[in-house]
């Protein structure tokens, strides 16, 4: 029986970072925002994916900050809305990770509507200071990054002919503590087909990786610069680093 893996914080191997496309062919968030404010072919789709992106992200967080369901919808509408009309086009990529700019996007428009309305107290939280840590913006965050991330494992399964990645490493999530062995059977029972333990250890081993290669994509994405140490902090933020770097290791050894 393997050692237990502490996989159950992925619940809704490694990645060669210099594998991975450059920053500049990259789309990015930064980029995306860009293009959404620029008059051109590629406005109205960057404005989609702008909005497919992150309207979950909002509204998940700005229910679960204001803990007022009407006035969170009246935000919501105040922020699409001011992204539709190009009010947010000074997003600076310079300043590092876009989720920190959003969320400070969002902490502005909390305190412009309250002052408006002239509603007292402001919500629960610090919203005066960006620069402060915010549990509830970096949990809802880090829910909707790894939803997308598992999104794309279940979807290059479902390309790939006889590809289990999904479901291997789903298995593994559901009972981080179960033998090989047994995790083998039940894979075996599911498909109706003959799994040997090590047939499932490699292709878990296989899983791990693609999950962390999207995973490493999806943040990418969202940072800037995103060199390997920026990529590598991030991953601890989300408190994944010691599996990321358990992973990079074996794959070097």
């Amino acid at each position: 029986m393997e050692p237990a893996e502490d996989w159950t914080s992925l619940r809704p191997g490694p990645v060669n970072l210099s594998s991975l496309p450059s920053l500049s062919t990259t789309p990015t968030s930064w980029t995306t925002i860009t293009h959404a404010h620029t008059p051109g072919p590629h406005r109205e789709a960057a404005m989609g994916e702008l909005i497919s992106r992150y309207h979950d992200v909002v509204e998940r967080y700005l229910r679960v900050k204001l803990r007022d369901q009407h006035l969170a919808d009246e935000i919501l509408q105040e922020f699409f809305i001011k992204l539709l009309n190009g009010k947010l086009a000074g997003a600076d990529p310079n300043k590092g990770r876009f989720r920190d700019y959003l969320r400070t996007v969002l902490h502005r428009l909390i305190v412009d509507h309250f002052r408006t309305k002239k509603l007292q107290p402001l919500p629960p939280g610090d919203l005066l200071d960006p620069a402060e840590s915010d549990i509830e913006f970096d949990r809802v965050w880090r829910e909707a990054v790894l939803k997308r991330v598992w999104s794309r494992l279940e979807t290059f399964e479902a390309r790939t002919p006889k590809n289990r990645y999904f479901t291997v490493l789903k298995l593994r999530v559901a009972d981080a503590d179960a033998a090989i062995e047994d995790l083998a059977k039940r894979l075996g029972e599911k498909q109706g087909v003959e799994v040997s333990p090590e047939a499932f250890r490699k292709t878990l081993q296989r899983a791990r990786g693609k999950f962390f290669e999207f995973l490493v994509e999806e943040l990418r994405s969202t940072l800037h610069p995103s060199g390997p140490e920026d990529i590598e902090a991030e991953i601890f933020d989300f408190g994944l680093g010691n599996l990321y770097r358990r992973y990079v290791s074996e794959a070097s050894a």
